[in-house]
């Protein structure tokens, strides 16, 4: 019939459930409400305390100068924002989840 079709979130059935359902919408991925997720969010925390464990390690126990973190759209989709997850926990702040 045609029309307007709202936009929604998409993701991926397995990750994100049947919300993603039906297919064939208007999709946006990069919801900063939903990212990180709860489980992007420990995940996160888990890899930045591994990054600076083995650097610090490796090193003296000195701490990393720099720290690079590719933050790939794909990437954070398929993730639910673990890669922002990673950076939040690398700069000390925490998510807020708000809405």
């Amino acid at each position: 019939s045609g029309g307007y079709v709202p936009a929604k979130p998409g993701g991926d059935l397995l990750r994100d459930g049947t919300s993603v359902l039906p297919t064939g919408r208007n999709i946006h991925a990069l919801d900063p409400y939903r990212m990180p997720s709860a489980g992007a969010w420990i995940r996160g925390q888990r890899a930045a305390t591994e990054i600076l464990r083995q650097h610090r390690e490796q090193n003296d126990q000195s701490y990393p100068e720099t720290i690079a973190v590719t933050l790939w759209g794909l990437d954070a989709i398929k993730t639910r924002g673990e890669s922002v997850a990673i950076v939040l926990a690398l700069v000390g702040a925490t998510p807020v989840k708000e809405g």
